[in-house]
Parts: structure tokens; sequence; C-alpha cells
């Protein structure tokens, strides 16, 4: 029981330094070290990649606070969700109406390079557990 909850903080330690050094690297251009030289698919394969790595570590802070199975796999359709129904249409928006930054980009901005969506389940994830 001692080693189980050592390897839980420990995943949490690990997620948690993953977010802060995502957070940290914003700026660096991994499409670029990829040898990706249009602007067009630099700035896709960099919300992308961020998007991802972003709610995989937050998956995985999830299951580090509650090890249940059913919360992870919420937390995947989640961000199943996100990527069709967030990042797709930041990035249409983003593409079709280069000029516009009004509060319909800036909210989807905020989505697809923060893991809100996922980070929003812990709370929700805590009160299931602890009421139901």
């Amino acid at each position: 029981m001692l080693q189980q909850n050592k390897i839980r903080i420990l995943l949490a330690a690990v997620s948690l330094a993953g977010l802060v050094l995502v957070f940290l690297f914003q700026r660096h251009d991994i499409a670029i070290a990829m040898g990706i030289q249009d602007k067009f698919w630099r700035f896709i394969m960099n919300r992308s990649i961020r998007f991802m790595i972003n709610d995989v570590l937050a998956i995985l802070l999830i299951y580090a606070l509650f090890k249940e199975r059913k919360y992870v796999l919420f937390a995947v359709w989640v961000q199943l969700f996100g990527m069709v129904f967030v990042l797709i249409p930041y990035f249409i928006i983003k593409f079709n109406y280069p000029g516009y930054n009004g509060p319909l980009i800036s909210f989807l901005h905020r989505l697809v390079l923060n893991p809100t969506l996922i980070l929003l389940l812990i709370p929700a994830f805590y009160y299931q557990k602890k009421y139901s």
C-alpha cells in the first residue's frame, strides 16, 4: 500500500512538473525542430502537440489522484471531444478569419493552450467520489 502511494505521488509530481515545463517552453517552436518550414503547418503542429501533451499530463494527474479506470477513460473521451470540438474549430476560425481576434477565438485559444477541459474534471471527480 505504501509503495502504491509513493508511485501515485511520483506520477502526480511528474505530471505537474511536465505541465509547468510545457508552460515555460510554450514559445519553443517544436515544428521547426522537426523540419517543418511552412507557417500554416508549423502553427497546426505546435498547437496540436501542446494540446496533446497538456491533456496527457492532466490525464496522468487524474490517474495519480484517483487511480480509477473509469475516470481515466472519461478524461480520454473529454480529450477526444476537445480535439474534435475545440481544436479543429480553432484551426478553422484562425485560418479562415486571420484578422479576427474576438472573444470566440480568445476562448478557444485558452482551451487549446491550457488543459482546462481535463483539469475541470478533477473537482468533479472528487465530488463524485466523496458523495457517491
